[in-house]
């Protein structure tokens, strides 16, 4: 059996793009550290425990964390969507006769 070799060429563009997911759980962890460093700094003056505090912290700064995350990673997509280039791309198909 021969094979037959095509070779087509076509322009194609490059741009680079954030992993979103990525940046919304950096955001989300950052959101952690920030729950953490606000349920030791703040007074307990309240009726609720310091778990009870961290989790109610935690729901509200992972939400807010992880979504300036994803608005980070938006405007990073923003910014690398200006500098595309074009490249010329072969594609290389082998059939057998």
């Amino acid at each position: 059996m021969s094979e037959k070799e095509t070779i087509t060429t076509e322009q194609v563009t490059v741009r680079r793009s954030p992993k979103f997911l990525t940046f919304m759980v950096l955001g989300i962890i950052v959101g952690i550290l920030v729950a953490l460093i606000l349920t030791f700094a703040l007074p307990n003056d309240s009726q609720f425990t310091l778990t009870q505090i961290f989790g109610f912290l935690l729901l509200f700064t992972g939400t807010i964390g992880g979504t300036l995350g994803l608005i980070f990673a938006l405007i990073v997509d923003r910014y690398f969507s200006r500098h595309v280039t074009s490249a010329t791309a072969e594609k290389i198909s082998v059939t057998k006769d």
